[in-house]
């Protein structure tokens, strides 16, 4: 079962960057740039050959074509496994995916419809740049277009928190998942309830499935971590002279493994170069231990487990 589970993951991921070459070969990129950033879209690892990112390229059908492969990079390899075998059903009442789904939706519209009531855009070029860049926030890719830290208030406080989601479990994304977000939620809805009514039987249902209470605490234990190590990281950034905008999404975006921050120096038209070599150092321990989602590299820290 592992070895036909390993084969139909990996045929299934060099068909999608196959057609996501092929896509964007087709709308005009040149031959490299095709081959590099669809490795870079279904693997929602975001580097460009550009300095400008996918903002170099200015081409509407593109960057709509890009929104598309990133999402298909979000989603759990298992729903595609699972249409590939005749499944389609499951994978459509799948609850993460239609989450998943369903919030990149709503936020595009909300940060589109804000766009249009700055004047700035009319709403189609407007939908298409957010949800372009909430596209690429949420699977962690980090594709920009241009600067969205210049779309005011609203938009910078967006951007932030959407570092904190993530796209799937068992997709390329990074971040703290869809499903854990999900968990979180039903688990305080649960405690809530549990409250009002002690002596109530309060069941969480996940899928139709009951959660067990292991996989609670490993989720809040999950999240604590990621906000202790997030915190530590900002301080350890802070008192190395950054900024406070810079040192929080620095340590967020390297958390959750997405790329560009906001600020002037690690935002979407800056970069990392111009901060000292120990914050370096800092964040790349950061994204190393947002990789690993947190508790690999915490057990391999730990003395027992060498002395086993």
């Amino acid at each position: 079962r592992a070895r036909e589970l390993v084969s139909y993951i990996v045929a299934i991921y060099f068909a999608l960057t196959f057609a996501c070459f092929l896509t964007y070969r087709l709308l005009g990129m040149s031959l490299f740039d095709a081959v590099v950033h669809a490795m870079t879209t279904l693997s929602t690892g975001g580097y460009s050959t550009h300095d400008a990112s996918f903002g170099y390229f200015r081409n509407p059908a593109l960057e709509w074509a890009a929104v598309v492969f990133m999402m298909a990079g979000g989603i759990p390899f298992v729903a595609y496994i699972r249409a590939v075998k005749g499944q389609w059903r499951a994978s459509a009442r799948d609850v993460q995916v239609r989450a998943f789904l369903a919030f990149l939706v709503v936020v595009s519209l909300m940060v589109a419809l804000w766009l249009v009531g700055l004047g700035r855009e009319s709403f189609g070029p407007a939908l298409r740049k957010a949800a372009f860049h909430v596209v690429s926030i949420v699977t962690t890719t980090g594709y920009a277009t241009e600067d969205y830290s210049l779309w005011h208030s609203f938009a910078v406080g967006t951007f932030f928190a959407l570092t904190f989601i993530g796209g799937c479990t068992g997709s390329t994304a990074g971040g703290i998942k869809i499903y854990r977000h999900q968990i979180l939620w039903l688990t305080v809805k649960s405690y809530a309830r549990r409250l009002a009514r002690p002596h109530r039987m309060e069941l969480v249902k996940y899928g139709g499935r009951i959660v067990d209470r292991e996989v609670e605490a490993s989720v809040l234990a999950f999240l604590a971590v990621y906000v202790g190590g997030f915190s530590v990281a900002a301080v350890l950034l802070t008192m190395l002279g950054l900024d406070l905008v810079t040192a929080l999404s620095a340590a967020a975006t390297a958390l959750a493994n997405v790329g560009p921050g906001l600020g002037e120096i690690v935002g979407p038209a800056g970069n990392f170069h111009d901060l000292p070599d120990l914050a370096k150092w800092i964040l790349s321990g950061t994204m190393l231990l947002g990789r690993l989602e947190l508790f690999t590299l915490l057990v391999l820290l730990d003395p027992s487990f060498w002395r086993n």
